[in-house]
């Protein structure tokens, strides 16, 4: 799936795309689906790979289920074939250390992804931000992407974006995208905010329960979590957590997953019981937690669950759910956040599929919107002329930059400097419009 997803965001970016499949029932299913040519065969093999023309390529991708078959695919096409630029799906950290091995031996951009590791740090950047549907860090985790849907009770409602430096005069905070009635939005100053849109903001770490505040949203009256699912996503957040000095329970149906979740962590409370079990919850005390994380194999299961936990009084709930169609139904089923493992692992690939240096990349809930945080080089478009004289496609907005330790919302008459960190935000299907800007 990851594949697949990643191959058509690449052939709408207007790459040439090749894919390797092994499967003759999906070998047609993908050439019908998707504007690729596709090739039936072995990619673990030398052949096969010449076959599909890696003696030409410049970017490769080995996302198959298996981290064997991505390591020989990715040691083929570094150290016989010399492909610039590799990246592997991989889950245990000795084979993602061994792709770093390789990229010291041979040069050019190595990168490992795992989307269950994806969506535990996506999980752990939204606890902390109750009631958005969608949390991601830039500049070092010191400033955040985060979305909520406005009530009609928010301050921030009628309110225009040419008004928000006087609500922060001296903090980074920034509307830099708004769905509305199905449509995205890339707002300029004198657009409005309107009841039950999805705004997207950038905003410093120290800003959160200000804009909380204007928001109406509460946290928890517990600062506790549950998870329901002794699973590899769910254990992960449950040992950082409890690391954190953050109260955890893990709710697990399954008696042989809750025995070895409790030998596996120290001072989190194992429950075994359903998470769908109204009565379960309850007892566990949900209305009042900070964060109900779903991340069962279930994914339906998941979102009952967070329903219940909502309808209950938790603060925030988000589920693990593998369907992009899903992320639309966030407002009508009462769920905070829908967190998908393979749009994050596609979003982290696409890091190394972009022009200049590209640190960092996270598409917004259902990949229609990305943002992007790149290093300023010397020898790009971007630097030592004013913004507003740029010649940026529309569309296309800087939300911040980071100078040294200094981040700031720019205006027009601001200049990048060579060495600045730059957050951009698009539609994914203007990206590609970047890439003359960013030299490299």
């Amino acid at each position: 799936m990851v594949g697949s997803s990643l191959a058509g965001k690449l052939a709408g970016d207007c790459h040439d795309v090749v894919v390797v499949e092994l499967s003759r029932e999906l070998v047609a299913e993908l050439g019908e689906r998707l504007d690729v040519q596709v090739v039936q065969g072995n990619g673990s093999t030398v052949a096969t790979l010449v076959k599909a023309g890696i003696e030409g390529c410049d970017l490769l991708f080995a996302t198959t289920n298996s981290d064997e078959a991505n390591m020989v695919v990715a040691l083929i096409g570094s150290a016989l074939f010399r492909v610039p630029r590799v990246v592997a799906r991989l889950r245990d950290p000795e084979h993602e250390e061994a792709l770093g091995r390789i990229a010291a031996a041979v040069g050019g951009s190595r990168l490992a992804i795992d989307p269950e590791s994806a969506a535990v740090e996506r999980i752990l950047a939204m606890l902390p931000v109750p009631g958005a549907v969608d949390v991601a860090p830039f500049f070092d985790r010191r400033l955040l992407v985060a979305g909520f849907v406005v009530s009609p009770d928010s301050d921030f409602k009628g309110l225009l974006l040419s008004h928000f430096r006087l609500l922060f005069p001296t903090t980074p905070v920034l509307v830099v995208a708004i769905r509305r009635e199905g449509r995205w939005i890339i707002p300029s100053g004198e657009d409005e905010i309107l009841a039950h849109d999805l705004v997207y903001l950038a905003l410093g770490t120290g800003e959160v329960d200000n804009v909380l505040s204007l928001l109406h949203l509460r946290r928890g009256k517990d600062r506790c979590v549950i998870v329901a699912g002794a699973t590899r996503i769910g254990l992960k957040p449950a040992h950082r957590l409890e690391r954190a000095g953050i109260p955890v329970t893990l709710l697990d149906a399954r008696q042989a997953a809750c025995e070895a979740a409790a030998v596996s962590l120290d001072s989190t409370l194992v429950v075994r019981g359903s998470p769908t079990d109204r009565e379960l919850l309850e007892d566990e005390g949900a209305e009042a937690v900070d964060g109900f994380v779903a991340c069962t194999d279930d994914h339906e299961e998941n979102m009952v669950a967070c329903l219940l936990a909502r309808r209950l009084g938790a603060a925030h709930t988000f589920a693990v759910v593998d369907n992009a169609a899903l992320a639309g139904l966030i407002g009508d089923v009462g769920i905070d956040s829908i967190i998908s493992p393979r749009l994050l692992a596609v979003s982290l690939a696409m890091q190394l599929a972009r022009k200049g240096r590209v640190t960092a990349v996270a598409a917004l809930m259902d990949d229609t919107v990305e943002v992007l945080e790149v290093e300023a080089v010397a020898d790009s478009r971007l630097v030592r002329r004013p913004l507003a004289g740029l010649g940026l496609p529309r569309g296309i907005l800087v939300a911040a930059l980071k100078r040294r330790d200094e981040i700031m919302v720019p205006g027009g008459a601001d200049q990048i400097q060579p060495g600045d960190s730059v957050l951009f935000i698009t539609t994914s299907d203007r990206t590609a419009r970047l890439d003359p800007f960013l030299g490299g």
